[in-house]
């Protein structure tokens, strides 16, 4: 008799629940559409959200969000991702995303395609974070204290707080990181996390927000270890060719959430409890790789 694997098994229960169905169905549909030559079409946005987690949760995530831009601009508005990060970075060079959501790093490349930002997420800094089982031994970082070849994962390569973050500051406290550690990458933050839950690596490089949106039996046996520098946070970009009187709707839209209860449903689903504040070209200048 076939057995399959937990992780597949929680996947399983996830979708049995009639909400989780709905989104995870309109998650893979609109992956795949957004993978398709489609022609812009004036009468609809897309708004693209770089796949930091599954297309499950990110449709659980955003689509109470696009259903309020919807409401606010009269006219519809379809949440989009990709099924990785190079994917992703592809179609925004293409400009096939009206709006988009990714790391702060991503977006300094997405500049020079024609987004400009509109706001970012507000409240706690924009960080990476290494996780461990609560029963690990690992309770610090430095080069005499984690095991030697210790498994190590992580969502992508270009996932900023998750990866490039956690990677430099391990770099500055004397692990070397390609040399000490076997490192397996994982394609999302929920992946990664699961990944320490199930015992598949030691250690996870992910940021508070994934973190956050474990299931509670996940959450209770996962520590944290380390905390990165800050950066500038999340933010939200427009293209360039959107009116201004668009964009100056969706900008009022966000950082006004925070003041209606069903502005604060949105946020709850997103798990930005502070919601959205105005930002500028000017405060990612200094993001490097």
């Amino acid at each position: 008799m076939r057995v399959d694997p937990p992780w597949v098994q929680d996947m399983f229960q996830l979708i049995r629940r009639p909400q989780s169905v709905l989104c995870w169905l309109t998650a893979v549909a609109l992956i795949a559409a957004s993978g398709a030559a489609v022609a812009r079409r004036p009468h609809y946005l897309r708004f693209g959200v770089l796949p930091l987690q599954s297309p499950t949760m990110l449709a659980g995530m955003f689509l109470p969000l696009t259903d309020a831009l919807q409401h606010a601009l009269h006219r519809p508005v379809q949440f989009v991702t990709a099924p990785n990060f190079a994917a992703f970075m592809r179609r925004v060079r293409r400009r096939e995303y009206d709006i988009i959501y990714l790391n702060p790093l991503l977006y300094t490349r997405a500049r020079r395609w024609g987004y400009h930002v509109i706001v970012k997420v507000a409240g706690e800094p924009f960080a990476g974070i290494l996780v461990v089982r609560r029963n690990s031994p690992i309770h610090a970082l430095g080069p005499h204290v984690l095991p030697p070849g210790l498994r190590v994962g992580f969502p992508d390569p270009n996932a900023y707080a998750a990866t490039i973050m956690t990677r430099q500051y391990m770099e500055t406290r004397g692990i070397h990181v390609n040399r000490d550690l076997k490192v397996k990458y994982f394609g999302s933050q929920d992946s990664a996390l699961m990944a320490v839950y199930y015992g598949m690596v030691g250690m996870a490089g992910t940021w508070l927000p994934s973190l956050r949106s474990m299931p509670p039996r996940v959450q209770r046996e996962l520590r944290v270890i380390a905390q990165t520098p800050p950066q500038p946070q999340m933010p939200i970009a427009v293209l360039d060719d959107m009116p201004a009187h668009e964009t100056d709707q969706i900008r009022k839209l966000l950082t006004h959430l925070t003041a209606t209860a069903s502005g604060r449903t949105v946020l709850r689903h997103l798990g930005f409890s502070r919601g959205f504040v105005v930002a500028h070209n000017s405060e990612y200048d200094g993001v490097k790789p």
